[in-house]
């Protein structure tokens, strides 16, 4: 098994169930444990995310694996969720008396430019990709491994991969071995 730490990103897309049931499987794993997971639902409207977010914190917290909301930062003030992620234009937008409040706060970063900006406006996790070819992303090439490199050799934060990321130990030891601190993994977890 991997000693990469790995997070599960969920996507209603790739996902054979629904979310809440998906996340309920995934905090029963004992092997491929994620470490956390990032609640990205897109597609759905403020209530349905905030619903999906109650059953999700109840689920997470019964496992003892850490909730991140995804982009709603009221919603996760309200419900005391204290890791969040947020994209890097809902990152610029996050008022700085706020960002005290999140203990994770990540946000994507696709340059290396993107990576310090997010830096300097308090991001304490960077999530780089993506790096392999991924159907997420399906006709654009990946940045690969060079880019995460420099990303991880630029910043002092934390840096995790995403981008056509899976189980296998040799693509987590390639990572680490270019500075990634970990991994967000979205379809083969939502596939579990």
């Amino acid at each position: 098994m991997s000693e990469l730490p790995l997070i599960a990103v969920t996507d209603s897309a790739t996902c054979p169930r629904p979310l809440a049931e998906q996340i309920e499987r995934l905090a029963k794993l004992t092997e491929l444990r994620p470490q956390a997971v990032i609640l990205r639902a897109k597609a759905l409207d403020k209530a349905a995310y905030r619903t999906l977010a109650l059953q999700a914190q109840q689920s997470c917290e019964a496992a003892c694996i850490p909730l991140i909301l995804h982009s709603d930062w009221q919603l996760a003030s309200e419900l005391g969720i204290q890791n969040l992620h947020l994209p890097l234009a809902l990152l610029r937008q996050l008022p700085t008396y706020e960002r005290a409040h999140f203990t994770w706060l990540s946000t994507s970063v696709h340059s290396v430019d993107e990576a310090i900006e997010a830096q300097a406006l308090g991001a304490t996790v960077l999530i780089a990709g993506h790096i392999y070819t991924t159907q997420c992303k399906a006709g654009l090439a990946p940045r690969g491994l060079g880019f995460l490199q420099a990303v991880c050799s630029t910043v002092s934060l934390p840096v995790y991969a995403i981008g056509g990321i899976g189980f296998d130990t040799a693509q987590h030891a390639e990572l680490q071995a270019n500075g990634s601190r970990g991994a967000c993994v979205m379809s083969a977890y939502m596939r579990l």
